[in-house]
């Protein structure tokens, strides 16, 4: 008769740690065994000692080689990714603190949509550049082609110091973002190519918290610029930021292109031995990654909430400018903390879902503020600070898109910077039609807000339950799949 394969001797049972990987397998004869003898205190350290701890840098079991190793890579790899990301999210807000400088009135933009037409412009860049920047990774050394990436795009942030009309900004904004699309995609491709599903969502996280600190640290820079920097050399303070932008972007291009590691298969680290680029493949390897292709949601509504806050600080008439490129940091430092914990939680429980819908209902709070837009302006300014829970959605679904296209390195490559091109196509009509610079803050003839709502709900339950759903079904039908294939013969 036939035997159920769950029965077979010698069928592997996986052991699931706190993290919900798979570790490691072990004979269920072994198991049986095992259950029958009462446990002795040698087995309860060990049980104990395996135990999974909630914040942990190494997963349980990692051997010194395998440390030495991830130490070299967070090191070198994950330094320069972050101030990759950094200089990039500094770059990307500096428009709009340059905006709420006095750029707009020294120029002469007055009620229009100048600023939302400068996003457009630069997200426009960043949907054609994104694909085709990706898919360049997979046959151009990550080391030149991302720091060449980034002496590009800063050499047309410095030129912005030279514009005067909204036209030039236009232009170079394009340009911009067209470079500029080979950081985020890039790097998570990078990312996914070193590190195990079960390590990427707090290296994610910390890569993605590096940008927030970023598009901290240029609201500091203008308003540092704007008490320290305002006439210099005939300039206003606002074209001064975009020189030094691009005076911090240049030592970061040549860290990146000596000490950037490549890829697993194709490396020559000098601080990498040949026995640690052998592991660092076989590890990957281990993982048995299968390319699914899922698409996954990089749009988050909250992208440019920070823009809208200064904006509403500036129409107050009650706070000076350095207050207004300082007040909104609050936003990102609400970010900081969403995307340390949330990488955390989501490794530890071995699921992202609960996670993003979790951050998804606090985001919904926020917008139903919004909506609302009361009189309390107290009310608008925690509702303004708390929807920075929003930036913990990158990492998280980076991760995801890593974990589930890893075994095609073209399909993960191009899904990522999938990511970032469908959610800049969507952006732009909302930016232009729902969020026009100037109906900001309250939007309330474009009904903005109401929109935005609507689709932070949307999100909520697609991150918080259709992703996992759609794996489940997914997974299901390639369980079906394998049963069928390892069935054994009959035997009479």
């Amino acid at each position: 008769m036939r035997q159920p394969n769950a029965a077979r001797p010698g069928n592997d049972n996986p052991t699931i740690l706190g993290t919900g990987f798979v570790d490691h397998k072990e004979p269920l004869t072994t198991i049986s065994r095992t259950q029958d003898k009462p446990p002795t205190t040698s087995d309860k350290s060990i049980s104990s000692s395996n135990k999974p701890r909630w914040f942990h840098w190494h997963e349980p079991g990692t051997s010194r080689a395998d440390k030495k190793l991830i130490f070299k890579l967070d090191w070198f790899l994950l330094s320069f990714s972050c101030l990759y990301f950094f200089i990039k999210q500094l770059d990307g807000n500096n428009i709009s603190n340059a905006y709420v400088s006095d750029m707009k009135e020294e120029l002469g933009f007055g009620p229009g949509n100048e600023l939302s037409w400068m996003n457009t412009y630069f997200n426009i860049g960043q949907i054609v550049g994104g694909p085709l920047s990706n898919l360049a990774l997979t046959v151009i050394r990550p080391r030149f082609w991302l720091p060449g990436c980034l002496v590009a795009w800063s050499l047309f942030v410095l030129f912005l110091f030279k514009c005067n009309t909204a036209s030039e900004f236009y232009g170079l904004r394009f340009c911009i973002g067209f470079f500029e699309s080979a950081a985020w995609p890039g790097v998570q491709y990078v990312l996914g190519c070193w590190y195990r599903k079960s390590e990427m969502a707090r290296r994610s996280s910390l890569f993605v918290m590096s940008g927030v600190l970023g598009q901290m640290f240029s609201g500091y820079l203008q308003a540092a610029l704007f008490s320290g920097m305002e006439g210099k050399g005939g300039m206003s303070s606002w074209r001064w930021l975009f020189i030094f932008d691009f005076l911090l972007a240049v030592p970061v291009a040549i860290y990146g292109i000596i000490f950037y590691p490549d890829t697993p298969e194709n490396t020559t680290a000098f601080y990498l031995s040949e026995s640690e680029r052998e592991r660092a493949r076989a590890r990957i390897q281990e993982e048995g990654r299968t390319p699914v292709g899922y698409a996954f949601w990089t749009l988050t509504c909250g992208s440019y909430v920070m823009q809208y806050f200064s904006i509403w600080l500036k129409s107050l008439n009650i706070y000076s400018v350095p207050q207004i490129n300082n007040i909104p940091t609050a936003l990102g430092a609400v970010n900081f903390f969403f995307m340390l914990t949330s990488g955390f939680v989501a490794d530890n429980i071995g699921r992202r879902g609960p996670v993003c819908f979790a951050v998804g209902c606090l985001l919904t709070f926020c917008f139903a503020v919004f909506t609302a837009w009361p009189a309390s302006r107290h009310l608008k300014m925690a509702a303004f600070i708390l929807s920075g829970c929003y930036g913990c959605y990158t990492p998280l679904l980076a991760g995801w898109v890593n974990s589930s296209c890893g075994g095609d390195q073209q399909l993960r490559a191009f899904t990522l910077a999938f990511m970032v091109s469908l959610g800049q196509a969507v952006v732009i009509p909302f930016q232009q039609l729902q969020f026009p610079s100037g109906e900001a803050p309250s939007f309330t003839r474009t009904h903005g807000w109401v929109s935005g709502l609507c689709f932070v709900i949307i999100l909520t339950l697609w991150t918080g339950f259709g992703i996992e759903f759609v794996e489940w079904l997914v997974g299901r039908k390639g369980k079906g799949k394998r049963v069928i294939a390892d069935e054994p013969d009959v035997d009479f």
